[in-house]
């Protein structure tokens, strides 16, 4: 995966905040996020690793996002954290060592891996967004300390983790979409048939 991903995914993302979601505060945060993350990708920062201010913006505002909607109270989410986060360095790592077992690559198999479990554990986007976008800095972060012992210079969150990164989040935005419409159905289906019944 290289930055084409990363930066098709974040307009995508940018076009559906600005000209499909209602105007209010979250539209406007949620626009400036992006374009902030976008701007700043070509960045880095040392503090004792190298990283990206882009996978610094991903991580902090996951953590916001956490702590503004309470998330972090619940042992399960906890759990759940920390499976995709031991689960991603063992897959990254796994992958390193002993590539031939691998059919897809590490990098798809994590994406689907993660929308599955946070869209199997949680129902709303938003917890989604937070597990996700957590497990993948957390995992991303315990793959890079691993690393650092192999490899002098370590880049925590470059472009291939931007990439699977905001790939991860357009999906899970378009699975919670294609839920509340199936769900918008399903309820105008009920009422057409509780209004169909009452004539007969």
């Amino acid at each position: 995966m290289d930055e084409f991903y990363y930066f098709w995914s974040m307009w995508m993302m940018w076009v559906l905040t600005t000209f499909i979601l209602e105007k209010n505060r979250t539209r406007l945060l949620a626009s400036a996020f992006i374009l902030l993350n976008m701007t700043l990708s070509m960045y880095q920062l040392k503090i004792i690793l190298f990283f990206n201010v882009a996978y610094l913006l991903f991580y902090t505002g996951g953590y916001v996002l956490g702590g503004y909607f309470s998330l972090y109270k619940s042992i399960r989410r906890l759990f759940i954290h920390l499976t995709m986060v031991f689960a991603y360095g063992f897959v990254f790592l796994f992958a390193l060592y002993d590539p031939v077992w691998f059919i897809l690559k590490p990098e798809w198999l994590i994406i689907i891996l993660f929308v599955m479990l946070t869209v199997a554990f949680e129902k709303k986007f938003v917890n989604r967004l937070v597990l996700f976008t957590l497990g993948m800095c957390q995992g991303e972060f315990l793959y890079a300390l691993v690393l650092k012992k192999i490899y002098a210079d370590v880049i925590v969150g470059g472009f291939t983790w931007l990439s699977m990164c905001s790939g991860g989040v357009v999906l899970i935005w378009g699975i919670s979409q294609y839920e509340e419409l199936v769900h918008y159905i399903y309820q105008k289906w009920k009422r057409i048939n509780k209004g169909a019944t009452k004539m007969s």
